[in-house]
């Protein structure tokens, strides 16, 4: 499975890599929402898996979710965040109830290798479609 992952903490990548790569996941990263849609264009949206940090210096990991699935309808999603959904700002409550709760896992950080490997292991036999994939992002979500 290819998991592009958006995670601007170097620490927390870290323990990302070390706990997917392992098993056998093809991880492409990424530390802002511009190199995200880099990496989105450079594997030509051929990614079945987003991990992304909710909040990020310049954009979210939801704006970077819904930017992906405009062209990845079935693309799931893991987002992260040091805080409960309750608590994060209006912005990122209101375009997390644009994404299909169905697609959708939240993980807060610090979280256990385990619940990382749980979360990838519910969408793993999930297939993106391949033919549904569209055309990469032209730039960063604003």
């Amino acid at each position: 499975m290819t998991i592009l992952v958006l995670e601007d903490e170097p620490s927390i990548m870290i323990v990302i890599r070390m706990v997917l790569a392992p098993m056998g996941h093809n991880l492409l990263e990424a530390r802002t929402a511009e190199e995200a849609c880099v990496r989105f264009r450079e594997s030509d949206g051929m990614i079945d898996l987003l991990i992304a940090d909710v909040t990020l210096p310049v954009s979210s990991g939801i704006r970077v979710a819904l930017e992906f699935r405009s062209r990845l309808p079935y693309l799931r999603t893991i987002l992260t965040s040091g805080y409960p959904p309750d608590m994060w700002d209006e912005q990122d409550a209101a375009e997390l109830s644009e994404l299909p709760s169905d697609s959708i896992v939240t993980l807060q950080k610090p979280f256990t290798p385990k619940f990382l490997q749980q979360a990838v292991a519910r969408f793993a036999g999930m297939s993106t479609t391949t033919g549904l994939r569209g055309r990469p992002p032209e730039g960063p979500p604003s």
